[in-house]
C-alpha cells in the first residue's frame, strides 16, 4: 500500500476504492458495478487520490494516436536569396491536433522560469464547477520542496479551509522521498525535459503498491500514468521546460489522444490531451499560444455518443441537459498561477 500521508476522509478513500477495484474487475471480464463517478484528483484533497485513482486514457475518434511534431530542426541552412526571400510565403499555421500541441509545448517550454525555491509555494486560484458542489473559486498553496504543510481557501469545505497536503514525512524538515506517488514540485523540476525519456520514466515507474494483491497490467501503468500527469499539473504545477516535455509525453501515453478543441469552466479554448476515468472524459487543456495550462473538463461518458466499435471514448457533444444544463460533470479554470514566499500569500500584479 502507499505509505504516503492518508490526506483523504475516509469516505473518499472508500469510494476511491470501490472505484479501483471495480476497474480491476473489468480488467478480467468481471461485471462492472454501475455507479456514477467523479474524478476526485480535482477534489480538495488531491493529493490522496494517487494512492488509488485510475484513470483509463483512450484516443479520440478521428485522431488516432499520433505522436506530436518534434520542434523544429535547428541545423544551419544557407541563407536565401533576395529574390527567393521575398517571395516566400510564411509557414501556416498548424491546425491539425498533434501540431497544436507540439507548438504549444514548445511555448510552454520556453516560458520564463519562476526560479522556485525550496521554501516557497506554488499559489493557484482556480474556477471549479460541477463534481456536486456550485460554481466557486478555490485559491491553494502548495510547497514547492514538501517539507511544509500547504493550504487550500475553498468555500465549499468544512470552515472553508484545510491544511493541504501533509508534509511527505509527516515531520516538517525531516526526510522525505518524492516520487510519483508523492510529487512535490521539485520532484517534477527534476524530471526529464525530452518527452521520450519522460515518457519512459512514466511507463517504468512501480505503481504496485497503489494496488496491493493485484497484479498490474500494461493498461494499469497507463492509466496510473496519465493520472499522474493530471496531478502534476491541476495540483502541483511544473517548470516551463518540464511542462512543456509533460505536455508531449502525456499524449504518447498509449491510449491518450488529442484533440484540437476545449473549453475550460471560464469558457477558453484551447489544444487538449484527452482520455477516459471511469465512466468520465478527462481532457487536460492548453493554451494553444502559449502552453499554459488552462485546466479540466470531464464529461459523463453517458452523455456522449455511444463509442465506436474499438471501444474508445466517443468526441461527439454533450447529450442535451448533460451535467445539468452545463455539458459537463466538472470543470477548472487556473485563473491565477505563480510562486510565492510564503502561505495566504498573494502573487503582485
Amino acid at each position: 500500500m502507499n505509505n504516503s500521508p492518508e490526506l483523504l476522509p475516509a469516505d473518499r478513500r472508500r469510494f476511491l476504492k470501490e472505484h479501483l477495484m471495480s476497474e480491476i474487475a473489468a480488467e478480467t471480464n468481471a461485471p462492472r458495478p454501475r455507479r456514477r463517478l467523479v474524478w476526485l484528483v480535482a477534489a480538495p484533497l488531491a493529493v490522496g487520490a494517487l494512492a488509488a485513482v485510475t484513470v483509463v486514457a483512450a484516443p479520440e475518434g478521428g485522431h488516432g494516436n499520433a505522436a506530436p511534431a518534434g520542434p523544429a530542426s535547428s541545423a544551419p541552412t544557407a541563407a536565401p536569396s533576395a529574390s527567393s526571400a521575398s517571395s516566400a510565403a510564411p509557414a501556416p499555421e498548424p491546425t491539425d491536433p498533434a501540431g497544436l500541441l507540439a507548438r504549444a509545448a514548445r511555448a510552454a517550454a520556453s516560458s520564463p522560469d519562476p526560479g522556485a525555491r525550496g521554501t516557497q509555494f506554488v499559489y493557484r486560484r482556480e474556477l471549479q464547477d460541477g463534481a456536486r458542489e456550485t460554481r466557486h473559486e478555490r485559491r491553494s498553496w502548495f510547497a514547492v520542496d514538501g517539507r511544509s504543510g500547504g493550504l487550500i481557501l475553498d468555500p465549499t469545505m468544512d470552515n472553508g479551509r484545510s491544511p493541504w497536503p501533509a508534509t511527505l514525512s509527516g515531520v516538517p524538515g525531516a526526510p522525505r522521498t518524492a516520487s510519483f506517488d508523492s510529487p512535490t514540485y521539485e520532484f517534477v523540476a527534476s524530471l526529464p525535459t525530452d518527452p521520450q525519456q519522460l515518457l519512459k520514466q512514466l511507463l517504468s515507474f512501480d505503481r504496485a503498491k497503489r494496488v496491493s494483491g493485484t497484479p498490474m497490467t500494461p493498461k494499469l501503468y497507463n492509466q496510473f500514468a496519465f493520472a499522474d500527469v493530471q496531478m502534476i499539473f491541476q495540483n502541483v504545477g511544473a517548470p516551463p521546460a518540464v511542462a512543456g516535455s509533460l505536455m508531449e509525453a502525456a499524449a504518447r501515453i498509449p491510449g491518450t489522444s488529442v484533440v484540437a478543441d476545449e473549453v475550460d469552466a471560464a469558457g477558453r479554448h484551447g489544444v487538449a490531451v484527452v482520455g477516459t476515468n471511469g465512466t468520465m472524459r478527462v481532457a487536460l487543456v492548453f493554451d494553444r499560444t502559449t502552453g499554459a495550462f488552462l485546466g479540466v473538463r470531464e464529461v459523463l461518458l453517458s452523455d456522449l455518443p455511444p463509442a465506436g466499435p474499438d471501444g474508445l471514448p466517443p468526441a461527439g457533444a454533450p447529450s442535451p441537459g448533460a451535467g445539468g444544463g452545463k455539458g459537463f460533470e466538472y470543470a477548472s479554470a487556473v485563473l491565477t498561477s505563480a510562486v510565492v514566499d510564503q502561505l495566504e500569500a498573494e502573487p503582485a500584479n
